[in-house]
């Protein structure tokens, strides 16, 4: 088997940090913590309801990568996609503020697809 790179811990952390903050956004907009809820150009439900979706779905994607199946890249970069996306419709704007949430969703969705060029997780752990 082959060993573990940077790559893969940077990608399986990275994915952690993704499950505990939109947890814990989720849970800021169901209990508006520090007012959350006005700082949205959107309704909230449809913020919390879909970012516990996206939390419970890294959660999923998350033994799957330490497993090193091929497949766990790409929901990992859907998963970042969506995040930035994300970004963009809570913020209401094309002109969005740069935060470590969608820092950390680049950097994912750049580890994914340097994942797959140097063929991060081969074939035989698909």
């Amino acid at each position: 088997m082959q060993k573990r790179t940077l790559i893969s811990y940077l990608l399986i952390v990275l994915s952690v940090e993704k499950i505990v903050q939109h947890t814990f956004v989720s849970l800021a907009f169901l209990y508006d913590i520090g007012g959350v809820r006005s700082t949205v150009a959107v309704d909230y439900r449809a913020l919390m309801i879909s970012g516990a979706v996206i939390a419970i779905l890294f959660a999923v994607a998350l033994p799957v990568l330490v497993q090193r199946k091929r497949w766990s890249l790409y929901l990992v970069m859907l998963l970042a996609a969506s995040d930035i996306i994300g970004e963009f419709i809570a913020q209401g704007t094309v002109f969005v503020a740069i935060n470590v949430s969608i820092i950390v969703a680049v950097t994912l969705l750049f580890l994914c697809i340097f994942g797959f060029r140097i063929k991060l997780y081969s074939p035989q752990h698909s």
